[in-house]
């Protein structure tokens, strides 16, 4: 799957805030995430990481060797290791958590970014919005296009290593799933 630059746009913009339910498409893949840390606090990191990446997508080059990192949150930086700081515990602890559920190694953060290169087929997932239960549970609304089996790994890093002990799915679920959260109704 190819990812249009227009899309690309998109995608970011609803990394920023949650799109309406008008347009939405008829079926979205569902992560259920039960996070570590303070919900909110997840929530930000997993939304200001996906955001940079995005924006690197939408204004770099990918001819290069390597993209630019400034952008990214120091904590990814780090887990993803391209920094000597140090890995915040809840980072840590999601990078464990990761290599027990996925059996994978680490992602390195060149390697990370370039899964976002827009003309990368391998990406089989859209961003669409990231919701918290009543139960302090997280729930992240991907658009696969209606695929229930699909390359995501490089999105469960983030899910894992942003502070989650927990991430389960993909799922599809009718978007009414998702307009109910959003709603409260």
């Amino acid at each position: 799957m190819l990812h249009e630059i227009d899309d690309l746009r998109q995608e970011r913009q609803r990394t920023e805030a949650r799109p309406s339910p008008q347009g939405a498409p008829p079926v979205l893949t569902v992560f259920d995430v039960t996070p570590a840390v303070d919900p909110q606090d997840y929530i930000h990191r997993v939304r200001a990481t996906l955001s940079a990446a995005l924006t690197i997508t939408i204004t770099e080059s990918f001819e290069n060797e390597d993209l630019p990192t400034e952008r990214i949150p120091e904590w990814f930086a780090a887990v993803s290791g391209t920094t000597g700081s140090e890995i915040p515990e809840f980072s840590h602890r999601g990078m464990d958590r990761y290599h027990t559920a996925v059996n994978e190694k680490s992602w390195d953060l060149q390697w990370w970014l370039f899964e976002f290169d827009p003309d990368n087929e391998f990406r089989g997932w859209a961003w669409w919005d990231i919701t918290q239960t009543r139960d302090r549970q997280v729930r992240v609304w991907a658009d696969s296009w209606g695929e229930s089996f699909f390359a995501c790994d490089e999105l469960r890093w983030l899910l894992y290593t942003a502070g989650a002990d927990e991430v389960s799915g993909p799922f599809l679920a009718d978007t009414s799933e998702w307009t109910q959260e959003i709603t409260g109704q």
